[in-house]
This record gives structure tokens, C-alpha cells and sequence, in this order.
């Protein structure tokens, strides 16, 4: 295949290409199902669905998410909030398990009062000792269930103690949380027309790719977390040598004959790494 340098740049409709240099292929042993200027639209849609979809998933983010002007104070709220739950979460189960501890004291001091009513029916001297056992375990686990009721009710104390503290220097905070909160709220209609406008945006662009390409792009976009294209980035260096591209979306090396078909612009080319379709980024043409 012969190669022939025509010089730097492409113009089309007043906007310029990348800075590569170009040649022209020898297409003897070539053949296209599409025209070049079909493609060329076929790419420049695909490109538009990628911002689109970008674009998307920017908005729905930031509809269903925290602003970033917001991110700072919604940790510090987070945080604060937090420890107060879990301080209120702690001192309700303390309350719990005294509560727990009351009630099972009650069911073992009936069993008491029951013993002391057997005590004077037995018979044997077996017998005898064997109840004055099943008592002495029974008050035995009363003054250990008295002891497990005082120190929930200290540990309760305590948390509510630290929960009043927490709520109070917490008050200004979730004040200017919640008047910032309403400002992003107020904010968020225009954020959900965008929504709506890019979905319908992206609808109308799926319909206008044929559907075989249609399906490369959304095999290619899975694989890669919605990213089905990637402009093509020439390295920066400062020694001297042949000039050398990469794929933007996973920084392997590109070809020097893949930059020259993405700047004819002519047939979808991809990354020979991630597969992604690469195109040359355009620049407007400086006055």
C-alpha cells in the first residue's frame, strides 16, 4: 500500500483537524461499503452520542447526588448526624436491655414466691435441698440482673448526656445545611429538564446510526463503562524523533497509519488495545 505526505492539517467546514501529517492511500487493494462522506457523518454522530451519553450520566449524577459546591458541608453533616444517631441508637438499647432485665427479675420472683410455697410440702431430705438450690441460683440471678439494670441505666445516662451535647453544637450546622439543601433543590427542576432533554437528544442520535454500528458502539460502550470512543492524543516529548500517538482511553500506543485514516476520516478505526473507536479531536481554525 503506497503512502504519499500531502502536508499537515485537514480543513472541513472551517474547522481544522488535529495537526498530523497526512498521506494518501493507495486504494487499489481497498474497498468501502460506505462513502467517505457518509462515514464521516456516521463518526461525527457517534461522537455526539458519546458527549450525549457523557453528558447523561453528568446530569443524572447530579440530580440524584450532592453538588459539588455542597460536597464539603453534606460530609460534615454526614459525619455529625451520624454519631448523633448512634448515640441515640445506644441509649435506646440500653433502655432495652434494663427494660429486659426488670421483666425477667419479676418472672424469677415468682418463681421465688412458688418455692417458698413448696418449700413446706417436701418430704424428703433430698428434696429439701435440692429446692433450697433452685432458690439460692434464682436470687443469685436477681442481684445479677439488678446490677446489669443500674449499670444500663448509668451507661444511658451517659449517651443521653453526649447526645444533648452532640445536638446542640450540631443545631447551627444542620440549619446551614438545610437552607443550602433548599437552594439545591430549588436547583434541581432545571437539572431534570436537562435530563429529559438530553435523554430525548440521545434517542433521536441512536436512530439516525445504522444499526450495525449502533450495536458496535453499545458492545464497546459496556465493556468500557459507557466510554465507546476516544480521541486520539499525540505524545508530548521533548527529544527529537518520529512523532507518536496514543489512545486516549487507555493510553496505548497508535500507529502512525491509524492517525492517517482517522484524519482521512473515512472508515471507523480501532484501538488496537481496547477496541474503542478512535477519532482525531477538532480544533476551530484560528482567525
Amino acid at each position: 500500500m503506497a503512502l504519499v505526505q500531502l502536508g499537515e492539517g485537514r480543513e472541513t467546514s472551517g474547522k481544522r483537524y488535529s495537526t498530523v501529517p497526512r498521506f494518501e492511500f493507495d486504494h487499489s487493494n481497498l474497498s468501502f461499503s460506505t462513502g467517505a462522506a457518509d462515514m464521516t457523518q456516521l463518526l461525527e454522530r457517534a461522537i455526539a452520542l458519546q458527549k450525549a451519553n457523557d453528558d447523561l450520566a453528568e446530569a443524572n449524577e447530579r440530580l440524584h447526588g450532592i453538588p459539588d459546591w455542597m460536597a464539603e458541608l453534606h460530609e460534615e453533616h454526614s459525619v455529625q448526624k451520624k454519631e448523633i444517631d448512634s448515640l441515640s441508637e445506644q441509649a435506646e438499647a440500653e433502655a432495652q436491655a434494663r427494660r429486659e432485665a426488670e421483666t425477667e427479675i419479676e418472672e424469677i420472683q415468682e418463681k421465688l414466691h412458688r418455692y417458698q410455697t413448696q418449700i413446706n410440702q417436701v418430704t424428703t431430705q433430698r428434696e429439701y435441698g435440692a429446692l433450697l438450690q433452685e432458690i439460692d441460683t434464682a436470687k443469685g440471678r436477681v442481684t445479677e440482673l439488678e446490677e446489669l439494670g443500674i449499670t444500663c441505666m448509668e451507661r444511658r445516662e451517659v449517651a443521653l448526656q453526649e447526645l444533648e451535647e452532640k445536638k446542640a453544637a450540631f443545631s447551627d450546622l444542620d440549619q446551614r445545611y438545610g437552607t443550602e439543601l433548599a437552594k439545591w433543590e430549588a436547583k434541581k427542576p432545571s437539572v431534570a429538564r436537562k435530563v429529559k432533554s438530553l435523554t430525548k437528544a440521545i434517542e433521536k442520535l441512536r436512530e439516525e446510526i445504522p444499526r450495525q454500528h449502533l450495536s458496535l458502539y453499545d458492545r464497546i460502550a459496556k465493556r468500557h463503562g459507557g466510554s465507546a470512543l476516544a480521541p486520539i492524543r499525540e505524545l508530548q516529548s521533548n527529544r527529537k524523533g518520529p512523532r507518536s500517538w496514543h489512545c486516549s482511553g487507555c493510553n496505548f500506543n497508535v500507529r502512525p497509519q491509524v492517525v492517517v485514516g482517522a484524519s482521512a476520516g473515512d472508515q471507523l478505526l480501532h484501538c488496537d488495545s481496547c477496541k474503542r473507536i478512535l477519532f482525531l479531536e477538532e480544533t476551530e481554525e484560528e482567525a
